[in-house]
């Protein structure tokens, strides 16, 4: 039902207009956002097929926002360097796979060639 105006006239019904982002449009949003430097571009491909991934798994469309993503996910070159930065009560023997595992515990990990991408805690 459409809702009437001060003056009786109809007002417009809200829509949502979406937009298909591709791995470019998602790169590049970045960029244009002044965060071209925030993910290393084998960051970005891994979060965009995190969050394509995340869409088709539950059926659930995601809002892009790159200052969200930006503020939310930090990149690191290893899980025990990400890890440490959290407190990570490991010793000189500790692993990456055992410093993946705690956070994999704590966080949602998104690994690629190169490092993790870490939804921050």
């Amino acid at each position: 039902m459409r809702k009437r105006g001060l003056h009786g006239q109809l007002m417009p019904i809200q829509t949502i207009m979406k937009t298909i982002v591709t791995q470019y449009a998602f790169t590049d949003a970045f960029r244009a956002c002044g965060r071209g430097t925030q993910f290393s571009p084998a960051a970005l491909r891994a979060l965009f097929e995190h969050f394509e991934q995340f869409e088709e798994d539950t059926d659930t469309e995601i809002t892009f926002d790159p200052i969200g993503i930006c503020c939310g996910w930090a990149e690191y070159p290893s899980a025990l360097k990400a890890a440490n930065d959290y407190c990570f009560k490991g010793n000189e023997l500790d692993t990456e796979e055992a410093a993946l595992a705690w956070l994999d515990d704590r966080t949602t990990v998104v690994q690629f060639d190169g490092g993790i991408v870490i939804q921050q805690f």
